[in-house]
């Protein structure tokens, strides 16, 4: 039971001094994205998978630091397990290893490692702009969803107004789930092949 202890003690200890020796670039990001917030936007849903059918949707949600998504739409809607505006936070309350990888002006390049097994993500590659803090373009690698790369556009507002999520994976795996209760006609594929999958979500934030 001693070693145990110890042994979290430690694992504590490294995990906080590691935090700490994250450089200005990434201790800004924390602080824009990782601190408590509470998101409310609608956002649009095209999904282009091979071997589906999925139609658009608009739905509202609303992203509360330590709660699950709250979904609103009509009908049943489909949304992605990663890579909504909620993965920054995620990203940057996980205690991580950052490794800078290159730099070009204000456009910077950084390999993030999660220091924890019990995370949802493994490494994560992210290219934002040092000035603004904003993040372009991530590859996120999870331990269930695979690799899930993103786009995003912005204007004014620190998160996006525009995102393109692209993957490969297995059919049985890919990184959607329902939400709704009404029925609707979905074709899912089946089997073991790899697909590759597009989603472009556009979102519109409301301020309540």
């Amino acid at each position: 039971m001693r070693k145990v202890i110890f042994f979290l003690l430690v694992l504590s200890v490294f995990q906080s001094y590691s935090q700490q020796l994250l450089d200005e670039n990434i201790q800004n990001l924390i602080e824009v994205y990782a601190e408590k917030k509470e998101i409310n936007c609608e956002i649009t849903i095209d999904i282009e998978i091979e071997g589906m059918q999925i139609p658009q949707k608009v739905i509202t949600v609303n992203f509360e630091e330590g709660k699950k998504p709250k979904v609103k739409g009509k009908g049943l809607a489909l949304v992605p397990k990663k890579g909504m505006i909620n993965q920054f936070n995620e990203l940057f309350n996980t205690p991580l290893q950052a490794i800078k990888m290159d730099e070009n002006g204000e456009e910077l390049d950084y390999k993030l490692v999660s220091l924890i097994n019990s995370s949802e993500w493994v490494t994560a590659d992210i290219r934002f702009n040092s000035i603004t803090n904003q993040i372009f373009e991530s590859t996120i690698n999870t331990r269930k969803h695979g690799t899930i790369k993103a786009k995003h556009s912005y204007k004014e507002y620190e998160y996006p107004i525009r995102s393109i999520l692209t993957f490969d994976v297995k059919k049985f795996k890919v990184p959607l789930r329902f939400i709704g209760r009404q029925n609707q006609n979905i074709d899912l594929p089946n089997g073991d092949d790899q697909v590759q999958g597009k989603i472009v979500l556009q979102y519109r934030y409301i301020d309540e």
